[in-house]
């Protein structure tokens, strides 16, 4: 049976980022011991990190890149609490928070900020 639905994402300052409309299929059966990656934990078929985490300078710089988008402070930590699907920003891995740095950079200088 599929559900289609329709799919918007947006910038932390409520522009939208992305509309579309997405087609999705219920699966009945799950392979066992085979669980999707979520944002802030890769498997490691993707490259995972060895269970290094996000260091401070990375955490500084998230911080500093939110608050060009006008996210700052507690607002700034439960976004990226959610973003990376962790209960302490301590949890957020090495390579996930790299990525996000990358992304936040390219949509800055894609006219999103300074």
């Amino acid at each position: 049976m599929t559900h289609t639905y329709k799919v918007s994402m947006r910038y932390p300052d409520g522009s939208t980022m992305f509309m579309g409309t997405v087609v999705a299929e219920e699966i009945t059966e799950s392979p066992q011991n085979q669980q999707p990656a979520r944002r802030g934990q890769p498997n490691n078929s993707q490259g995972g990190s060895d269970g290094e985490k996000m260091t401070d300078p990375q955490k500084r710089y998230l911080f500093r890149l939110l608050a060009a988008q006008g996210v700052e402070g507690k607002k700034a930590e439960e976004h990226l609490r959610d973003y990376f699907e962790v209960s302490r920003l301590t949890d957020i891995p090495k390579t996930a928070a790299s990525e996000y740095i990358d992304q936040l950079v390219k949509d800055r200088g894609n006219g999103q900020g300074a």
